[in-house]
C-alpha cells in the first residue's frame, strides 16, 4: 500500500493506494527516474497510470504548478495514447476523481495547478523541447523508443526534483531502451520486473488467454506472459528459415576451416552502425563463422578488427556506394579501404531489396551459424521485419529501419555479392591483410 496525505479544511487524513507488492519499493521515497518491465497482465501500466495523478495530487495541493506529459514512440491521435487509462484510474479513487477534471480530451486538475499532455516521439520529438515545466514523463510502450529519443527527452524534463518513468514489454536485448534501464541503469533510479504472476487481481479472462497461448503459441508464450524477450518477430522476413536452422541443429558451434578462405561481407554505416559477417563457403554448405558490429569509428578500426582476429581472407563484399567519394579527402571509401589492406573487393550488384531478400532466403538454408560468435548477426537476421504501417494497421512491403537492420542488410550483400573463384584458375594463396592501421 503507498500511502498518500489528503489535506482537507479542518484535518488531514491518510489515504492508501493500492499497488501490486513488488511495485511499493519502486515508488517509495525520492527517485529520478523509476522503471517496470515484464509481460502482459502484470499491473504494471494501471499502476503508472495511477501513481501520475497520485503526483499529480501531492505537487498541485502543496502549490506546484506544472505538466505531466505522457509519452509513447508511436501515437497518432489521442484514442492511442494514455488518457483513458489514466482517466479510468483517476475514476477508480474518489479523492483523485474530486480533485481532477477528465474531459473528452483533456486531464488537469480543479486548482489549474496540474495539466496533462499526451505526445508521440516518433513524429514530435524535436517539439519536446519547448515544452515547459514537465514535472513528470512518463513513456509507456518503450520498448521501440530509439537512443536518440531518450538523448532530447531526458535533458527536456528538468524540473527541480521531476521524474522519468518508463514501462516497456521487453523485446529486443539490443533496444535503447533495454541497455539504458538494464544493463546501465541510470543513477538514482528504481525499476523492477513485473509479471501477471506479481498481479494479485490478475483476471480471470485474462487466464483463460494465457493458458490458451501457453498451448497453441508455445514459441510467443515468455515473451507475452513472463517477459522473455522476442525470438521471432511478428513481420519477420526470415522467421521461417531461422527456426529451421535452429531446429536442424544448424545454429552451434562452427569451426573456422584453416584450408579454407573467409569472405567477409559489410554494411557501411554512416553515422550509424557497420555490420561485417565472416562466412566461409566450403561444399554445398555456408559456415558463419564470426560477426561484428561497431558505431562511431573509421574504416582504421575496422581494418584493425579484421587483422586481430588472424583469418586469412578471400574476398571482400561490399555495397555498391562503398565507390562514393568522401567530400574531405576526395578519395573513395574503396580507396581508403585499399590503403588500409584491404583489398579483393567485390562490389555487390545494386539489386531491389525484395530480390536481395529472395537470395538470402535461398542461402538461409544451406547456413551453419556459430551461436557465440555469430550472437548478435543470428538475432539480426531473426529480427529483420517489414515496417509496420501505424495509420493503416498493417505490414508495408518496405523493411523496418532499426537495431537488426545492419546485420541483416550485411548478410544480403554476401547473398548477392559473393563470387566464387574457379579453383581451376589456380588462385594464388592470399595471406591475412597488411596495411596501415
Amino acid at each position: 500500500m503507498i500511502e498518500v496525505a489528503q489535506r482537507k479544511v479542518d484535518k488531514s487524513e491518510i489515504a492508501k493506494i493500492q499497488l501490486p507488492p513488488k511495485l511499493i519499493p519502486v515508488f517509495e521515497g525520492e527517485a529520478r527516474t523509476r522503471y517496470a518491465y515484464g509481460g502482459r497482465g502484470s499491473g504494471k501500466t494501471r499502476s503508472f497510470a495511477l501513481m501520475t495523478a497520485v503526483y499529480g495530487y501531492r505537487w498541485g495541493k502543496s502549490g506546484k504548478k506544472g505538466q505531466i506529459l505522457c509519452a509513447r514512440e508511436f501515437m497518432n491521435s489521442l484514442s492511442e495514447s494514455s488518457l483513458e487509462e489514466i482517466k479510468s484510474a483517476i475514476l477508480s479513487v474518489p479523492w483523485l476523481a474530486d480533485y481532477y477534471i477528465c474531459g473528452d480530451k483533456f486531464i488537469k486538475s480543479k486548482d489549474g495547478n496540474i495539466q496533462y499532455t499526451f505526445s508521440g516521439l516518433r513524429r514530435s520529438l524535436d517539439s519536446i523541447k519547448s515544452k515547459a515545466r514537465i514535472l513528470l514523463c512518463w513513456v509507456d510502450e518503450a520498448e521501440a523508443l530509439s537512443g536518440r529519443a531518450y538523448d532530447v527527452l531526458i535533458p527536456t524534463v528538468r524540473e527541480v526534483d521531476s521524474e522519468i518513468w518508463v514501462t516497456w514489454n521487453p523485446e529486443s536485448k539490443y533496444s535503447a531502451t533495454h541497455e539504458r534501464f538494464r544493463v546501465n541503469p541510470p543513477a538514482n533510479s528504481k525499476g523492477v520486473m513485473l509479471n501477471y504472476t506479481d498481479n494479485e487481481w490478475f483476471p480471470d479472462v485474462l487466464e483463460q488467454t494465457r493458458l490458451e497461448d501457453k498451448e497453441k503459441r508455445p514459441e510467443m508464450y515468455e515473451h507475452i506472459w513472463t517477459g522473455g524477450f522476442l525470438i521471432f518477430s511478428e513481420g519477420s522476413y526470415y522467421a521461417s528459415e531461422m527456426r529451421r536452422a535452429r531446429d536442424e541443429d544448424r545454429i552451434s558451434n562452427v569451426k573456422y576451416d584453416r584450408g579454407k578462405g573467409v569472405v567477409t561481407s559489410w554494411d557501411l554505416g554512416v553515422g550509424d552502425s557497420t555490420a561485417i559477417w565472416f562466412a566461409q563457403f566450403i561444399g554445398t554448405e555456408v559456415h558463419l563463422i564470426d560477426y561484428y558490429e561497431a558505431s562511431g569509428v573509421g574504416l582504421e578500426h575496422y581494418a584493425k578488427i579484421l587483422q586481430d582476429k588472424g583469418y586469412v581472407y578471400d574476398q571482400h563484399v561490399f555495397p555498391h556506394d562503398v565507390r562514393v567519394r568522401e567530400l574531405g579527402t576526395g578519395k573513395s571509401r574503396i580507396e581508403t579501404l585499399e590503403g588500409l589492406g584491404i583489398r579483393d573487393i567485390e562490389i555487390a550488384p545494386s539489386l531491389l531489396i525484395d530480390d536481395g531478400i529472395q537470395a538470402v532466403r535461398a542461402m538461409l538454408d544451406k547456413c551453419w551459424f556459430d551461436e557465440e560468435k555469430c550472437e548478435k548477426g543470428i538475432d539480426s537476421l531473426t529480427n529483420y521485419q517489414r515496417a509496420w504501417d501505424d495509420t493503416g494497421k498493417t505490414w508495408r512491403m518496405r523493411p523496418s529501419h532499426n537495431w537488426a537492420s545492419h546485420g541483416a542488410d550485411s548478410f544480403r550483400y554476401l547473398a548477392i555479392g559473393y563470387q566464387p573463384y574457379n579453383e581451376a584458375w589456380d588462385k594464388p594463396i592470399r595471406r591475412n591483410i597488411k596495411g596501415i592501421v
